[in-house]
């Protein structure tokens, strides 16, 4: 589109902590924290409408962790109150006991489970609801600078790794309760044999410090690389049709290739890094149970300082007590990525696009479509003005056709009239309303655009067609896809206007898929139309069909005309030519030609490539020429 959509994105607010530095979103390579404090509290904000869920399974979770560490006590109890002591009521007591535990046990942890997953599930339903609306209401600059394979990271990769990773952090919150209960638990019946037993926590605490520094290198690398293999796979799976045509399969497969292989050396540096540590923590088990409990515990019992069921309650205790430990360090590379992708997701959330409704914007009123650029300047990159005291008045109703070369800013203008972004200079009134006093939504309400590459959805093409008016009766569907020249080619397919189009309707030719858009964009009688090179791609005859249909669609209402083939805009009401950001000229088709400025120039390059014998008289709108077809066929 005439001067792209290239401007940068205005950040979120000074305190938004989720902001991301520059202009584009953080890098995929960024790695999170084991724990991020403000990504669970971010995650917190969700739990409101699930209260109840999340405190059932609070309360699960903190039974769990009670009644898992109170196991090796009654186990204590067990040995040295009722064996023992050989009173075989008590051993009937504490078998009772146990079973009334176990029982209370299974619950707790089923509860903890069923609980969890219902509130991690709503939640992660609430986000990617909330990313998939966010991202809709973003600026077209920001998708023209951000790669979709990125986005796509956000929407699939991130939140599924907060899913795969919420019922972890959950568990690991359990564990950590149970390691708080059985140190409390280890100092109150024995203070000196429990600090022997944990003397080599600083050792791991010093092995982790040091692991972390060469495990997060790694962990960089994976989601470099994956980013890398997402966006090739994009890249080439969206252009496949040119890759195919040039017969560039093998040189991309060999590219594909490298980057594959980078996201596997990566996995398996990783993989050596979690394959060193497990094994440390295992020795350090064996450790704390071979000097805690056997040698300290043994030396403790012989001088009658320790009873039997201490020492056993103690060895179950130490193993329990690494237990979380050794399931942390195995899932610490998915806890990392896990908090890198909420500090991901809430940078998306906290994205604002570049237009928004100001607090008092009011609704605009239903409108005849006058337009008027006021002085209007307008830039994506600061200092480098793509439009330059723009003024312009278009009346209601009336057939404006803008041209220009390349780059001239001809789609510039229309993207602010349809608030893409907003003016940086000047102002844009339709019917005296100045647009950023107005909502947007009422404002696009009005407006329909067709675009030059015509883009349709799955579904049935009466769902395309009414895709912006989904109140629209058959008749207004069937009228608009009439005025078009739609009707006749909707009738022949199997199932009308109930058949289904496969993915952006490449079942249908591109002149069909055009024509489709054309009855969507009227359907709803918008009061101003613009045709964005809306003729550019499509044959001869379905422009024929366009051409003449223009007649009945465009009258009485306002439209604008972006195109480059001079021969679909002759008999436009108004002419605008522009020029480096500038209108050069305005006038009638026959005003521009006798001026010989810039108009007649771009005629007589577009003519010119098609030879000499034209004659420029209408025919129904059309120019013909000398071998009877048009110069939009001749282009």
């Amino acid at each position: 589109m005439g001067g792209g959509m290239m401007g940068g994105m205005r950040g979120t607010s000074a305190d938004s902590m989720f902001a991301p530095s520059n202009d584009n979103l953080t890098d995929e390579e960024v790695v999170g924290r084991v724990y991020d404090n403000r990504v669970v509290k971010r995650f917190a904000t969700y739990i409101g409408p699930y209260r109840k869920y999340a405190l059932i399974a609070l309360a699960s979770l903190l039974t769990y962790a009670a009644v898992n560490a109170s196991i090796p006590l009654l186990i204590k109890y067990g040995i040295d109150w009722a064996v023992a002591g050989g009173n075989v009521n008590r051993v009937h007591v504490i078998g009772a006991a146990f079973m009334v535990i176990t029982v209370i046990h299974f619950l707790s942890n089923r509860l903890q489970f069923i609980f969890i997953s219902l509130t991690g599930q709503h939640i992660l339903y609430d986000l990617r609801a909330g990313m998939f609306s966010h991202l809709q209401n973003q600026s077209n600059s920001f998708y023209h600078r951000t790669p979709i394979g990125r986005i796509m990271s956000r929407m699939q990769s991130d939140v599924l790794q907060l899913q795969e990773t919420f019922e972890l952090m959950a568990l690991a919150l359990a564990e950590l309760v149970t390691v708080g209960a059985i140190i409390i638990l280890m100092l109150v019946i024995d203070w000196q044999l429990a600090l022997a037993c944990m003397l080599v926590v600083p050792i791991l605490t010093l092995i982790l410090m040091y692991w972390q520094r060469f495990a997060r290198h790694s962990f960089m690398r994976i989601r470099r690389a994956i980013a890398m293999v997402n966006g090739e796979y994009n890249q080439n799976i969206t252009g496949v049709r040119v890759v195919q045509s040039l017969n560039r399969q093998d040189e991309n497969l060999a590219h594909f290739r490298t980057l594959n292989n980078e996201y596997l050396d990566a996995n398996l540096e990783a993989a050596r890094y979690s394959g060193m540590l497990q094994p440390m923590v295992e020795l350090l088990i064996g450790l704390g149970i071979g000097v805690g409990v056997v040698l300290f515990g043994g030396f403790l019992l012989q001088r009658d300082a320790l009873e039997v069921g201490t020492l056993a309650a103690f060895a179950l205790w130490i193993q329990r007590f690494f237990e979380p430990i050794r399931q942390l360090t195995m899932q610490y590379s998915q806890l990392q990525r896990a908090m890198a992708a909420g500090v991901r997701i809430f940078e998306v959330l906290d994205l604002q696009p570049d237009v928004t409704d100001k607090p008092d914007a009011s609704i605009l009123p239903q409108v005849d479509g006058e337009i008027r650029y006021n002085d209007v300047v307008f830039h994506y990159t600061p200092g480098t003005d793509v439009l330059k005291n723009v003024n312009l008045h278009i009346k209601a109703g009336e057939n404006v056709a803008l041209v220009g070369s390349t780059g001239a800013g001809k789609s510039t203008l229309v993207n602010l009239l349809h608030r893409s972004a907003d003016v940086t200079g000047g102002s844009i009134t339709v019917d005296g309303h100045d647009l950023r006093d107005v909502t947007r939504q009422s404002l696009v309400h009005q407006m329909s655009m067709v675009l030059q590459e015509p883009y349709l959805f799955s579904g049935t093409v009466r769902e395309n067609i009414c895709y912006q008016n989904a109140g629209i009766t058959d008749e207004e569907m069937i009228a608009a896809s009439t005025a078009v020249g739609a009707h006749d080619f909707v009738m022949e397919l199997a199932n009308g206007y109930d058949s289904e189009l496969a993915e952006r309707g490449v079942n249908l030719s591109i002149g069909q898929r055009q024509l489709i858009s054309f009855a969507r964009a009227i359907v709803g009688n918008p009061r101003i139309l613009v045709l964005d090179e809306a003729t550019a791609n499509i044959d001869t005859h379905t422009e024929l069909l366009i051409q003449r249909a223009l007649n009945r669609i465009l009258k009485d209402r306002t439209s604008i005309v972006i195109a480059h083939r001079l021969s679909t805009i002759r008999n436009a009401d108004k002419i605008v030519v522009l020029d480096q950001g500038r209108v050069a000229e305005v006038g009638s088709h026959d005003e521009l030609l006798e001026s010989g400025g810039v108009y007649a120039q771009l005629y007589a390059i577009n003519y010119g490539l098609s030879g000499p014998s034209i004659d420029v008289a209408p025919v129904g709108g059309e120019v013909i020429g000398a071998d009877g077809l048009s110069p939009a066929a001749a282009d």
